[in-house]
């Protein structure tokens, strides 16, 4: 177990725990489903319903990570707490992806809350490929780290700009 893992347990960010590959299976769908979502033609009118639904497709992805990996995400901060165990469990560009991930999730606060902000190009264009790198780099983990999800993972598909 890494230095990282042992701190979340520690400080009980983390406990371990288990997963069915039903529950790794259904977290994935819901991830890569949102991720397909975030591509509906006339988001891109919308911008911070891009933000949101591409963020809300890599925070199950990354859920999945963690309890493929035997760990359940406790107490507050889960969004924060979910990133920093997969920057921990991961390769290095899963690691990186889930890192990235953990400095944009600040700005789905604006996206969902603050009405006189909008999420800027710019933004949205991090967080897809942060997202898009997430979900590449999760699924391969998953696969080696649970062979038998590997038939019944659905593929990660980028959504379109």
């Amino acid at each position: 177990m890494n230095a990282r893992i042992r701190i979340m347990l520690d400080s009980r960010d983390i406990e371990e725990l288990a997963a069915p590959d039903g529950e790794v299976l259904g977290m994935w769908a819901k991830a890569t489903r949102t991720h397909r979502s975030a591509a509906l033609p006339g988001l891109a009118e919308d911008p911070d319903a891009r933000f949101t639904l591409l963020y809300q497709s890599a925070l199950p992805a990354a859920t999945s990570v963690v309890r493929a990996a035997g760990y359940r995400v406790r107490g507050e901060h889960n969004h924060q707490i979910t990133f920093a165990a997969v920057a921990a469990l991961g390769s290095p560009g899963l690691s990186e992806a889930a890192r990235d991930l953990n400095v944009i999730r600040q700005g789905r606060h604006a996206a969902i809350y603050d009405w006189e902000a909008t999420t800027e190009a710019g933004q949205l264009m991090e967080l897809q490929r942060a997202t898009a790198s997430l979900l590449g780099e999760a699924d391969a983990f998953l696969q080696a780290q649970r062979p038998s999800l590997a038939g019944g993972m659905s593929a990660p598909a980028a959504p379109a700009p």
